[in-house]
């Protein structure tokens, strides 16, 4: 996501007063990122070069929880302010490439740096309730879906449902695309922790090493997919509370692939999905 272009003159006038609050009045010292590839647009944006300003709910109360005061690669928030109802927070600009089409080397620093992450929060709070509301809104509800156009899998469903709740749990991402990883050269930055709370350690994997864009292309290639997975497991099972052998890691990041296609399906055009050849394999 580290595009970025001038403002148009409606844009500057859509967004002056936020930036007046940071003490910016030339259109000269903003830029909008935006992703060409994806034809998308976000409202955030990089100030002088040096500061990213980001139209924000959570990410002040995400950074405060779980990562202030540690050194993980994850950018810090330098402020906060409100604009009405919305939430505005800053941030270093970090000068890098997103992780679509990353090397193997470089998806072997993701993978250990989100295992990283994840160690560290390993076992520390349960959060059953949360867990299942999760289950209940996010995975429960696109698999009833799946159901219909692949009644033949339905047995996996059970046997899903009971991994979901017996498996480590620990802070996960819960957003985790190539394109929120940084890579700077030296390190791995992965960003926009919105979504994060304490689930089923596998929930990152199969979104980060399976899921395609909205044109239906891989992010990367099964070459990096495989170096980040074994990477990731690798640091996790330095942590003895990580009692999970390879063949089950397996069946869980293939359940995390499985969790990922069903949200495609429940989201997917009808006539794409009963195209669909089969499950997604790992």
């Amino acid at each position: 996501m580290n595009e970025s272009r001038r403002l148009t003159a409606e844009e500057w006038s859509e967004f002056a007063p936020v930036f007046e609050k940071m003490g910016v009045n030339s259109p000269d010292s903003v830029q909008r990122f935006v992703d060409t590839r994806l034809d998308k647009i976000y409202d955030v944006f990089m100030l002088d070069g040096d500061t990213v300003l980001k139209k924000s709910d959570r990410d002040k109360e995400k950074f405060e929880k779980y990562f202030a005061g540690h050194d993980f690669s994850v950018p810090g928030i330098s402020s906060s302010f409100q604009d009405g109802d919305d939430c505005w927070v800053t941030m270093p600009y970090i000068n890098g490439t997103d992780a679509r089409d990353c090397s193997p080397a470089d998806a072997e620093l993701i993978g250990r740096e989100l295992a990283r992450i994840q160690s560290y929060y390993l076992g520390v709070g349960t959060n059953p309730d949360g867990c299942k509301d999760y289950f209940e809104r996010k995975v429960l509800r696109f698999w009833e879906k799946s159901r219909n156009y692949f009644p033949e899998h339905d047995d996996a469903f059970e046997a899903i449902e009971a991994r979901f709740f017996s498996v480590p749990r620990t802070l996960i991402h819960d957003d985790f695309l190539p394109i929120n990883t940084l890579l700077d050269g030296e390190a791995a930055w992965l960003i926009d922790w919105t979504y994060a709370d304490i689930l089923p350690y596998f929930m990152d994997l199969g979104r980060f090493a399976f899921v395609r864009n909205e044109k239906g292309k891989p992010y990367i290639s099964n070459e990096s997919a495989t170096a980040f997975l074994w990477f990731h497991y690798k640091e996790m099972s330095k942590n003895p509370q990580f009692a999970i052998t390879k063949q089950d890691f397996l069946t869980d990041v293939a359940i995390s692939a499985f969790c990922q296609y069903s949200m495609f399906v429940y989201f997917g055009d009808d006539e794409k999905v009963q195209g669909v050849g089969g499950l997604p394999h790992t």
